[in-house]
C-alpha cells in the first residue's frame, strides 16, 4: 500500500477530504449509521462528528474452523463488523477495528478462497472473501482510499500485526514437531505468534506480545525460543495463564453465502 504526504490528507483542502466531509455532513449518512448500530445487539456508539459511512456488504470470513457470513461496513475512520442474525435486519458480535491499524493484504485467488484478501490488524488477521472479482475490487479499493485518509498518509505496514491462524481442517498433525497426530484427545492449538495449529506438547510456554493482549499468550516452542531472545528483558512468562481463544469460532452456522452486492455511498473519485 503506497503512502501519500501527510499535508495533503491532514493540513490542505482535497477532494478526498472534501467528499468524505460532505458525506459526513449529508441527513443521509446520519441516518444511516444510526440505521447500523440499531440493527446490532449491544452495539457501540456509532455516531461521531466527522464520520461517514462509506460502504456495507456481507463477505464471508474464513474462520478457524470454517467460513462464515459477516455483515462488514466501512467508515472512513473504522471498520465495523458481525455476525448475521437475520440478513439485512440483525447483527451480532459487533467488531471495531481502527482504519489506522489495518493492513490489507494481496488479493487471494485460492480453488478454496477465490476473490479473497488478508486483512490485518495488531489483535486479529483474517481472510474475507467476495462474491466476484469485481466486489473485491470495489472493497480493496475503498479500503486502501480510507485506510490512507483515516491514518494520515502514514504508512500501516509497519503497524505490529497479529498473525493468521491456519484453519483447523489444514492440519491433521502438529505443524511443528510433524509427528503428533490430532485426535479428540489431543487437540489443537494456534501458536499466536506464527499462526500454526500446533499440539499442546509443542505450545506450554507464553509469551507477552503487547498487541495481542496484556497477558502472555500461547507460542509455540520455535517463536517462544525467537521472541525471548528477541526481547530477553520484556519478557513475561506465566505458565498458568491461558487467555481465550480469539479465533472467532462461536456456534455453528450456515456457511453457504448470500451473494447480495456491496453497497458504497462515495465515488472513489471522491474518496
Amino acid at each position: 500500500m503506497s503512502s501519500v504526504n501527510s499535508n495533503s490528507v491532514g493540513r490542505s483542502p482535497s477532494l478526498k477530504e472534501d467528499g468524505l466531509a460532505q458525506l459526513s455532513r449529508s441527513a443521509e449518512n446520519a441516518k444511516r449509521i444510526k440505521n447500523v448500530q440499531d440493527k446490532f445487539v449491544n452495539s457501540q456508539n456509532l455516531q461521531k462528528e466527522g464520520r461517514a459511512l462509506v460502504g456495507e456488504g456481507i463477505l464471508m470470513k474464513v474462520c478457524r474452523k470454517k467460513p462464515k457470513q459477516r455483515a462488514f461496513f466501512l467508515f472512513n475512520d473504522i471498520l465495523v463488523y458481525g455476525r448475521v442474525v437475520i440478513s439485512g435486519r440483525r447483527y451480532s458480535q459487533q467488531k471495531i477495528i481502527p482504519l489506522n491499524e489495518i493492513q490489507i493484504g494481496a488479493p487471494i485467488d485460492s480453488a478454496e478462497n477465490p476473490y479473497a484478501w488478508l486483512i490485518s490488524s495488531p489483535k486479529k488477521s483474517f481472510i474475507v472473501r467476495a462474491n466476484s472479482d469485481r466486489e473485491r475490487q470495489e472493497w480493496l479499493t475503498h479500503l486502501d482510499r480510507c485506510i490512507r485518509y483515516a491514518s494520515g498518509g502514514a504508512n500501516t505496514q509497519n503497524n505490529a500485526v497479529a498473525a493468521h491462524w491456519i484453519p483447523d481442517d489444514k492440519a491433521d498433525t502438529c505443524m511443528h514437531c510433524r509427528t503428533s497426530k490430532f485426535s479428540a484427545y489431543n487437540r489443537k492449538h494456534h501458536c499466536r505468534n506464527c499462526g500454526l495449529v500446533v499440539c499442546d506438547g509443542c505450545s506450554k510456554k507464553r509469551f507477552l506480545i503487547s498487541h495481542l493482549d496484556a497477558k502472555p499468550v500461547r507460542v509455540c516452542d520455535s517463536c517462544y525460543a525467537k521472541l525471548n531472545n528477541n526481547d530477553s528483558n520484556d519478557a513475561r512468562l506465566n505458565q498458568r495463564d491461558r487467555p481465550a481463544d480469539s479465533s472467532d469460532s462461536d456456534g455453528d452456522e450456515n456457511p453457504q453465502y448470500s451473494p447480495i452486492p456491496a453497497t458504497f455511498y462515495q465515488n472513489v473519485e471522491n474518496l
